[in-house]
């Protein structure tokens, strides 16, 4: 599709709903030398172009590992429980001011404690205390998801697994593994993952990213996954796609990401609509959008200008996330019919 200031402006305007979102990748170069400022962080430049180029990726890296490596300077941006605050509190203002309605936020306390040791309780505090800020200057509703990353091991992700548990109804509305997915297959984590599911935690799992497809099923039929982070490497199963999408497991695509990461050669070859077509259900997310130098908006203007996506069809992506997302019934029943007519509005 070709696209026009018409088609652009529209998905501008668009109400969207994104599910895949790791706030630590939210981080811009702006917000990290302010915040740098602000609590006296020493970074490696106080130039902000120097910064840009030390945390985000333009074009392709050499692998998943490589992506993963630009967080570094990303972690000295928590070096107090007010900064978390502020760090939650600037990127859920920032979807909204991308008309995201439906924000489901996914972050690392190990990760948010790196440089300086949080106290979990006292972290996960903060980053909801920035949230319902946001919430309350904003038209957004957010929940989070607690990552785990494998490199951390088990025993970090029962922690994980714990904390958010404690936190359900009160914010927290599932759990996540995320990081290399070659080195630490999922069966690492059936355990706290087990766990998780008797809390009564959400689970979605990266699988079919950095590794093979068979750590799909995985993480569905072990782990009790819900929704896979980006999944794509079904492609390769039509048996596994028909499984896939018979079950009704959705996939949270990130075009640009996988892009980056290598996961895919190029834009062209991402399989998206021929997931589409086949019937998986799917959603559009940025992943991490500071990182990968994109926007919500952004990513929903390359489906539509590279595989052909209209806007009804963007629409219908639009509520079939916020069907699939793990916000609470009673939410999701009082939001949907406003998320149905201000996209009736968008034509």
């Amino acid at each position: 599709m070709v696209l026009n200031q018409e088609i652009i402006d529209k998905i501008h305007r668009l109400p969207k709903v994104e599910l895949h979102r790791h706030m630590e990748g939210c981080i811009s170069a702006e917000l990290l030398l302010e915040i740098a400022r602000d609590y006296n962080v020493k970074l490696p430049t106080d130039n902000l172009e120097e910064l840009r180029s030390l945390i985000q990726i333009k074009g392709r890296v050499g692998s998943l590992q490589e992506f993963l490596d630009k967080f570094y300077w990303v972690g000295m941006a928590f070096p107090t429980l007010e900064a978390v605050e502020r760090v939650s509190y600037c990127v859920c203002r920032d979807c909204a001011r991308d008309n995201i309605r439906v924000l489901e936020l996914r972050f690392s306390p190990v990760f948010m404690s790196l440089e300086t040791p949080h106290g979990w309780e006292e972290l996960l505090h903060a980053v909801l205390k920035g949230a319902r800020r946001a919430e309350n200057e904003f038209d957004i509703n957010v929940g989070f998801i607690v990552g785990i990353s494998r490199s951390n091991g088990l025993k970090l992700a029962m922690k994980a697994v714990n904390i958010a548990g404690s936190y359900v109804g009160l914010g927290v509305v599932g759990v996540d593994l995320f990081g290399d997915e070659a080195a630490f297959p999922p069966e690492l984590f059936i355990p706290a993952f087990k766990v998780a599911q008797a809390q009564g935690l959400n689970v979605t799992i990266h699988a079919g990213e950095g590794g093979g497809e068979t750590n799909v099923r995985t993480a569905i039929e072990e782990l009790g996954a819900r929704r896979i982070g980006h999944g794509i490497r079904i492609i390769n199963d039509e048996k596994l796609m028909a499984w896939i999408r018979d079950r009704g497991i959705p996939l949270e695509i990130a075009l640009t990401s996988n892009v980056q990461t290598q996961t895919v050669p190029d834009l062209a070859s991402h399989p998206v609509r021929r997931l589409y077509d086949y019937g998986i259900k799917i959603s559009l997310n940025t992943d991490d959008p500071a990182i990968c130098d994109t926007t919500f908006s952004k990513e929903l203007l390359l489906a539509m200008e590279v595989f052909d996506f209209t806007l009804d069809e963007i629409k219908g992506l639009m509520l079939s996330a916020f069907d699939q997302s793990f916000l609470e019934e009673y939410r999701k029943k009082m939001l949907r019919p406003k998320l149905e007519m201000e996209l009736a509005g968008v034509k």
